[in-house]
């Protein structure tokens, strides 16, 4: 465990946090409908449907804006030299470089024979999973397009009607959000777990064995090991979106996103 990550969880612990603890560092004054970070702390923004590239002091890196795709649905940036972008209306998958440059040709999922792909993550070895709402399972694609697992009817497995919103891959297990039911874990064979009853989530994000997710006041860490819960004050109220990533602090409201970086 690194030192500023064992830091913040000491303050998760303690459940102390003052203003102090945190310096503002930027303000990004857009309003985004999605923020994440990847494992640098390049801070990533879809604004308008374009996607936003930052550094970890706010400064603006690169743009991507391709409206021939539609409407960017969702990005994946665990592996941050290959960007998954995902358009829902056109069923298309677009991979990025770390410069925001296109790295082939668009992936047509009508070609996977899936045709009501809800929801596509990235996967270890260059895979990636889709969410295909038609059979209500998971299907994981490798690198040569082959079907190489499929989790089997959720629903039927897990005896729930899920409607999931998100989905992720962090040190081999997959994850499916359903804000009604909660997280659904499956290991990376597609194999189901266990379902976390976190719920009224719209994303997460993993940090070793804790789940840290925002309330629109908190910051609130989840251990599924131990089942230890913890909550952290945030700054800023009315929060949309919160992250932790390399000492900073991401913190999206309406019409901003609020930048923090450790003393």
């Amino acid at each position: 465990m690194t030192k500023k990550l064992f830091f913040i969880l000491f303050l998760f612990i303690c459940g102390a946090f003052r203003t102090s603890d945190y310096t503002p560092v930027k303000t990004i004054s857009s309003s985004a409908s999605f923020i994440t970070t990847d494992n640098l702390g390049n801070l990533y923004m879809i604004v308008n449907n374009e996607l936003r590239k930052y550094d970890s002091d706010g400064n603006l890196l690169k743009t991507f804006s391709d409206k021939s795709h539609g409407s960017l649905a969702s990005i994946d940036v665990s592996d941050p030299l290959k960007i998954l972008l995902f358009y829902h209306d056109f069923r298309q998958v677009v991979f990025l470089d770390n410069m925001l440059s296109i790295k082939n040709d668009a992936l047509l999922i009508d070609d996977l024979e899936i045709l009501q792909p809800l929801l596509v993550c990235s996967s270890y070895d260059n895979g990636f999973w889709i969410y295909d709402q038609q059979d209500f399972q998971l299907i994981r694609f490798d690198k040569n397009l082959q079907k190489s697992y499929e989790s089997g009817n959720i629903s039927q497995l897990t005896g729930i009607e899920i409607k999931p919103n998100f989905l992720a891959e962090t040190r081999g297990n997959v994850y499916l959000n359903d804000p009604e039911n909660g997280i659904i874990i499956f290991d990376k064979y597609g194999t189901y777990a266990k379902t976390l009853p976190i719920k009224n989530l719209s994303s997460f994000q993993i940090i070793d064995d804790n789940i840290l997710y925002s309330t629109d006041t908190s910051l609130i860490r989840y251990n599924f090991k131990t089942f230890e819960q913890q909550s952290m004050s945030l700054p800023v109220k009315n929060i949309i979106n919160a992250r932790y990533e390399k000492g900073r602090l991401y913190i999206q409201d309406s019409n901003s996103v609020k930048i923090y970086s450790e003393k």
